[in-house]
């Protein structure tokens, strides 16, 4: 009986870590090879940089994307962005569950801009440095 469990014990482990390599492998190689490149945009609204807000890129239906914080200059910077397009949205700031951002209006940016669905933004990144300006309009 105590041989019998120590194989089953064996052969769970080894299934486990045959299962767990072959995951490693196969996943690890597909992100290497995509081409990535660096991306830095810029948002204003009326002329004035947004600066309380968060940039989302996403490539749609390649679950690709891309996200930061704008600064006070109204700009983020984006390493490793997987070459491709973009739909960009940007939206007020989430918070942390420690530090959640403050509940207030945000007119600088229209509603339009904060849905995927519906934001006119959009971000062809190529190979090399990708510099994007994006005014929102009402």
């Amino acid at each position: 009986m105590l041989t019998q469990i120590s194989f089953e014990r064996f052969l769970l482990f080894s299934t486990l870590l045959c299962t767990s390599a072959l995951l490693t492998a196969c996943g690890g190689s597909a992100q290497e090879e995509k081409k990535r490149a660096a991306v830095t945009i810029t948002v204003t609204h009326a002329g004035t940089p947004v600066t309380d807000a968060d940039l989302q890129m996403m490539m749609v239906g390649k679950g690709e994307g891309a996200m930061g914080t704008l600064n006070e200059s109204g700009q983020v910077s984006l390493s490793d962005v997987v070459l491709g397009d973009y739909a960009v949205i940007v939206t007020p700031p989430e918070g942390t569950p420690d530090n959640p951002a403050p509940k207030k209006d945000y007119p600088n940016i229209p509603q339009k801009f904060r849905s995927l669905k519906d934001s006119p933004l959009k971000a062809a990144v190529k190979a090399g440095r990708n510099e994007f300006t994006f005014e929102l309009k009402d």
